[in-house]
């Protein structure tokens, strides 16, 4: 008697499970840094309906990270604000970022179900990236090598394996109660309705936030003339009453010229402010949905995800090929904890601008903000949307700054200017690597002496950075590093007059290390202390 074939095991190097916005992010960054990764999704295809409609500044670098930014861009609708309205219809508040910090809008809105088949058509660009649709996951059993999924399809079932897996699979995360984590922190009893229009008559091209007592609203533009609505519901207004059409219509003539416009979606939702006490296990982490869950007033629940995907997608490449210790793994929720908590924080605090629940409560917010008007500083913190949290890690994969107060922070993504006067945005001459960036008027001079250091990091990228008023030294071009001015002056605003500085940005652009060089001393303990925290 024969014995029983046994299936076929499919073997990667990474498993994602769930091809969200989070889940097929981590796939293409993944991919692009070549590891074989297997990306796994319980439906069929990647969602039909509009869901998330806001995606910022940071998620836009990733996408460029991941060598897709302009195939998402050509879908958006890159940068808008927001005013605020009072009960007498009067604007109270105007929020118009203007910064590119990180080179791209800080605002802008997209649908979601035209982004997610822009990231799945970004996968076939690697045959070492495989995609399996119509696949529940049924059982996970990790061991010290690695993780076994077993898989049910319509007709066959699969078994898969892999050292690691991200589990991007959603609010309702499978993998989270296996691993036995919990979500911590709070479900509120306030719902809210959303009506999502095919189209609009609303000619208004920033959101509308409508912070009236009896119904507080928001009205937010989307890309190709769409528009979406969200109404806070009042107790006895049941999911059966708010989805119905006339309803619906009702609420929209309250607020605007789109009352008999076509709905592609009436979905009532409660929001939720929770965090997970554990992210991961050795071998399993979690991402998205699956490890946070935000109130939508800040538009940073996906974000938040693709924040999760960019901190990870490093991290996994870089351990997956032996280019840096195991342990480095374990900074993935100390760094991004703190962060989407803080976010959630963020979210809450607007939502008790957006929905006021008393007009004495929306009186003295609402004058408080017309009187910020009057103070140039104060309205610009709140114009420029200062207020949002800087991204920012205070422990993980990090070096001590000496006070430099750069270690953890987002970098700026500066405009470059070569010596034969092309320009060139600084994560493009960055790709996946770590990046040794010398600043300052003798940038050239200080990259020069890095020469023969080993700071433990593969493919270690060297650019000389110089400030926007000085040229550079032809005499210090050479084809080891790049030397470049900055032409926006951002990196200058790191470095105090005088001083010169070197800077280790890591893959997902923080800042792993900074130092101020006074000599080659300074080099070295640099390079010895980042070259030990490598191999940890």
């Amino acid at each position: 008697m024969n014995a029983a074939v046994q299936p076929e095991v499919i073997d990667a190097d990474v498993i994602v499970l769930g091809a969200g916005p989070t889940g097929l992010t981590l796939a293409n960054l993944l991919g692009a840094m070549g590891v074989r990764t297997l990306l796994v999704e319980r439906n069929d295809t990647t969602v039909q309906a509009p869901r998330a409609v806001s995606i910022d500044d940071e998620s836009l670098r990733t996408m460029q990270a991941a060598g897709l930014v302009d195939a998402v861009m050509a879908d958006i609708c890159l940068d808008y604000g927001s005013h605020y309205f009072g009960q007498n219809g009067k604007i109270f508040a105007k929020i118009e970022p203007t910064t590119r910090e990180y080179g791209f809008p800080r605002r802008n809105a997209f649908t979601q179900p035209v982004l997610e088949a822009t990231l799945r058509r970004g996968l076939e660009r690697f045959a070492h990236v495989q995609t399996l649709f119509g696949y529940q996951c049924e059982l996970v059993v990790e061991d010290a090598q690695g993780v076994t999924l077993t898989l049910a399809g319509k007709e066959e079932r699969k078994t898969v394996r892999a050292a690691y897996l991200a589990a991007c699979d959603g609010g309702r995360s499978f993998v989270r109660k296996l691993i036995g984590s919990e979500l911590v922190g709070s479900t509120y009893e306030q719902r809210w309705l959303i009506v999502d229009l095919a189209e609009t008559k609303e000619r208004f091209r920033l959101t509308r936030v409508l912070c009236n007592v009896e119904r507080p609203a928001i009205c937010l533009p989307g890309p190709n003339g769409i528009r979406r609505y969200e109404f806070m519901l009042h107790e006895g207004e049941s999911d059966e009453i708010a989805t119905d059409p006339d309803f619906v219509s009702r609420l929209l003539a309250l607020y605007g010229p789109d009352a008999n416009s076509a709905v592609v979606r009436r979905q009532v939702y409660t929001f939720h402010a929770r965090v997970v006490n554990k992210w991961s296990t050795d071998r399993i982490y979690l991402a998205g949905d699956a490890a946070h869950l935000t109130p939508p007033f800040a538009g940073q629940g996906m974000n938040s995800g693709i924040r999760d995907a960019h901190n990870l997608a490093w991290k996994l490449a870089s351990v997956v090929r032996g280019d840096l210790g195991a342990g480095l793994l374990s900074t993935y929720q100390r760094e991004r904890q703190p962060h989407a908590r803080g976010l959630i924080e963020f979210a809450m605090t607007l939502g008790f601008f957006m929905m006021p629940t008393s007009k004495l409560q929306a009186h003295l917010v609402q004058w408080g903000m017309r009187l910020a008007r009057l103070i140039p500083p104060l309205h610009d913190y709140f114009a420029q949307m200062k207020y949002k949290p800087k991204p920012f890690y205070s422990a993980g994969f990090l070096l001590d700054d000496e006070g430099q107060k750069l270690t953890g922070r987002m970098l700026p993504q500066p405009l470059l200017e070569r010596a034969d006067r092309t320009r060139v945005r600084l994560d493009e001459l960055v790709g996946q690597d770590f990046a040794l960036l010398a600043l300052g008027i003798d940038a050239q001079l200080v990259l020069a002496q890095t020469q023969g250091f080993d700071f433990g990091l593969p493919n270690l990228k060297r650019i000389a950075i110089v400030p926007q008023r000085y040229n550079l030294d032809p005499n210090l071009l050479n084809a080891d590093a790049l030397a470049l001015r900055d032409v926006e002056d951002l990196m200058a605003r790191l470095v105090k007059e005088g001083q010169q500085m070197l800077i280790i940005m890591r893959p997902d652009r923080y800042c792993a290390a900074a130092i101020e060089v006074t000599d080659t001393a300074s080099i070295a303990r640099l390079a010895d202390m980042m070259r030990a925290r490598a191999k940890s």
